[in-house]
């Protein structure tokens, strides 16, 4: 079975995307479906993943990022905090990139 992403605000540009997870969970899945704007999934996409701390993310890391409030250090930590209570910078996350 593939998995789904799930997505607070599933805004997409086309081509390559980016979304920041916490922990390890998606690394390395190799397919997902995402969940779209709609509701629908989209048919199986290919995952690249990395594995970082948050503390070590550049702003080349989220430059693709698909939410447009997450496309700053500053903007994808409010995020990360407000939509994982008690996030903290020194965690582990994975970054997804992924094609449209």
């Amino acid at each position: 079975m593939i998995p789904t992403l799930e997505f607070d605000n599933p805004i997409f540009h086309p081509g390559r995307n980016t979304t920041i997870r916490r922990g390890d969970r998606w690394h390395p899945v190799p397919q997902v479906r995402l969940r779209l704007r709609d509701g629908s999934l989209s048919p199986p996409t290919a995952l690249e993943t990395a594995l970082k701390k948050f503390s070590d993310l550049s702003q080349s890391d989220i430059a693709f990022e698909h939410d447009p409030k997450c496309r700053s250090l500053a903007g994808l930590l409010r995020e990360m905090q407000r939509i994982y209570p008690g996030f903290d910078p020194g965690e582990d996350i994975t970054v997804c990139h992924f094609n449209v």
